[in-house]
């Protein structure tokens, strides 16, 4: 298998670099095309002022909320279209009826602004866009956007996704107008692609790992087989000698982008740390000096079907964004493979996740101990942080996951009854549980959250090596972390020293824990995959500083807003990895593009697990 698939590398490089001369590879595209025309009619209810704190919320029944920072805060609604990847849109009208409009007689709230506060990025009320809210014109300008992206679908099909950002009600703030309409009418006309033919040598699964793990790994691709999802190992040796690209993050690209043309891929996992197999740095954020995103490699497709190479300006820094946030260089972020990684350094940390990972599809199923549902948070940001008083915005989030999942039996913990602490924590994860869902701050090395409207800032913490008192054994969880920092694969003696100096210093001096920043220690999000006998499945965190938007109302972006729809992605039959890309193809649909939050959000995991084990 490894020499035929080697020859067949071999072969696809050869026509890949004939291709570079005269194009950027670019998919398939159909020349079988027939035109539609598509209809849509949505009804929305009648706008409700909501009097509030000297500022009116407009609300609309089954609508989400712009998000601009400073801007007038107003209901949205956004539909989405999917096509055949390959479709050509010949236009789209969007349509209000009978415009009506009122007046307030106080300002629209504005959307909160993001502050950085002792390493923490905090929404908070006050600041306003001066120059929108002195105008008379009506915010947003236009009642519609919008968005495309090419990507898998629900079904794993290449897709050509279409998203409608309708604004019902507009405002003019220095006038206090508002105008809205309660009926809008879309018409789309699309030259629309056949549906791309499957190859006939089909790889599901790819694994792509340095050569010294692969034998290893062998097991768990045998026992994927054995599954019926199709699974083949790549080295990274065999990819560098075959692939052309800038670097090693964009060799690997284009073997993924010749796995899906190829062999019709769907799902890869990359096994190793960042020494043993890269991540690509981007550069969407302006809290932070990089991100780390292995969404890099998954995005292979822009809409047009063309290779996605996250560098439209050619400057060698991928994933850039403008002062105001807006896109610089082509990012699509819609998943075109479901990915993830085994941020494994040693064949000691591969053979454990996968011994876990097969016993877990293999023995889980019907287990009474999978449906149930952690939850634990407290308030994220107390009055101590200048946020309003009795909004505690982790457990506002745990009670918005555990909506989606009624299904489960729900244990909260939480700091405003008590039942939040390092012993709650382990105690309810060692009885065993399918999903855990903890929102509030992190860290490299663990999580921290506040007592309900804490004037200090001491808060109820839970640190790395607390994860060893875990002993669930083989009833292990998927755990989303609706927080800061858990997944920095790059945590290093300089961000050890920033939190304990002194206790840094000491742990190098006696216990010879390494100083040298190139030197990376274990992240709190891999350490419960990394444990043996017990802790995690698999895991989702931050590789940055995150941030989320939640009031007294509910979620509306940022961290908690992918927790929330993580966990509403779930149905029977599903994977982990579409578990991830249905919750970031939710945000980029109804939030929007927000690439800070998109990108830095990786899965610690086999993206193909079957979630609850196969029957």
């Amino acid at each position: 298998m490894k020499k035929t698939l080697k020859l067949k590398i071999i072969i696809a490089v050869i026509c890949i670099l004939f291709l570079t001369i005269i194009s950027i590879p670019s998919f398939a595209k159909s020349d079988s095309r027939t035109t539609h025309t598509i209809r849509y009619d949505i009804d929305f209810s009648v706008p409700f002022l909501h009097q509030t704190n000297d500022l009116t919320e407009i609300i609309i029944e089954s609508t989400g909320v712009t998000t601009k920072e400073g801007c007038p805060m107003l209901p949205t609604f956004s539909k989405t279209f999917e096509f055949p990847l390959g479709t050509q849109i010949k236009s789209i009208d969007v349509q209000p009826s009978t415009i009506q409009t009122t007046y307030t007689e106080k300002q629209i709230r504005p959307a909160p602004t993001k502050y950085k506060i002792n390493n923490q990025i905090v929404p908070l009320d006050g600041l306003r866009n001066e120059t929108v809210y002195a105008s008379t014109d009506p915010y947003p300008s236009t009642w519609y956007t919008i968005t495309s992206g090419a990507g898998l679908n629900k079904q794993n099909h290449r897709t050509l996704f279409i998203t409608i950002h309708i604004t019902p009600a507009r405002y003019s703030p220095a006038i206090q107008l508002i105008q809205y309409s309660t009926h809008f009418s879309i018409q789309i006309t699309a030259d629309v692609a056949a549906p791309a033919l499957a190859p006939t040598d089909i790889c599901s699964l790819v694994i792509i790992t340095p050569a010294e793990f692969s034998e290893t790994l062998q097991l768990l691709a045998n026992h994927k087989n054995a599954y019926n999802l199709p699974t083949t190992i790549v080295t990274l040796e065999d990819i560098y000698s075959t692939y052309f690209g800038r670097d090693h993050q964009e060799q690997i690209k284009y073997f993924i982008k010749h796995a899906v043309e190829t062999w019709d891929t769907h799902y890869v996992l990359l096994v190793g740390d960042m020494k043993k197999l890269p991540i690509r740095f981007t550069y969407a954020s302006w809290w932070e000096m990089n991100l780390l995103s292995d969404l890099y490699y998954a995005d292979i497709y822009d809409a047009n079907g063309d290779f996605c190479s996250w560098d439209a300006n050619g400057n060698n820094r991928f994933g850039e964004i403008d002062h105001d946030g807006n896109d610089l260089d082509g990012v699509d972020l819609y998943a075109d493979v479901h990915i993830g990684r085994l941020a494994c350094a040693d064949e000691t940390e591969v053979t454990t996740v996968v011994n876990k990972i097969i016993t877990y599809e293999q023995e889980t199923y019907n287990q009474i101990w999978f449906k149930r549902l952690i939850l634990a948070g407290g308030d994220t940001f107390p009055v101590s942080y200048g946020a309003p008083p009795f909004v505690y915005e982790g457990e506002i989030t745990n009670i918005k996951v555990g909506q989606t999942m009624p299904d489960f039996d729900q244990t909260y913990l939480w700091t405003s009854k008590y039942k939040l602490s390092l012993f709650t924590f382990n105690q309810a994860i060692s009885k065993g549980a399918g999903f855990v869902s903890y929102s509030g701050h992190g860290f490299e090395h663990g999580w921290g959250t506040f007592r309900p409207n804490a004037i200090t800032r001491y808060m109820i913490y839970y640190y790395m090596p607390f994860i060893n008192g875990i002993k669930n054994g083989n009833k292990l969880p998927i755990i989303f972390f609706d927080a800061c920092l858990t997944a920095k694969l790059d945590f290093n003696i300089t961000d050890l020293r920033n939190y304990y100096p002194r206790v840094a210093n000491l742990l190098v001096r006696i216990f010879g824990l390494s100083s040298n920043p190139s030197d990376f220690y274990q992240c709190f999000a891999w350490s419960f995959l990394a444990k043996e006998n017990g802790g995690a499945i698999a895991t989702i965190g931050a590789t940055r500083t995150a941030y989320t938007r939640v009031d007294a109302n509910g979620v509306y972006g940022g961290a908690g807003y992918l927790d929330v729809h993580f966990f509403d992605s779930y149905e029977n039959g599903i994977t982990v990895g579409q578990m991830l890309t249905g919750s970031q193809y939710a945000y980029i649909q109804n939030v929007g593009l927000d690439y800070f939050t998109i990108e830095e959000f990786i899965l610690l995991g086999d993206p193909s697990l079957y979630v609850g084990g196969y029957p």
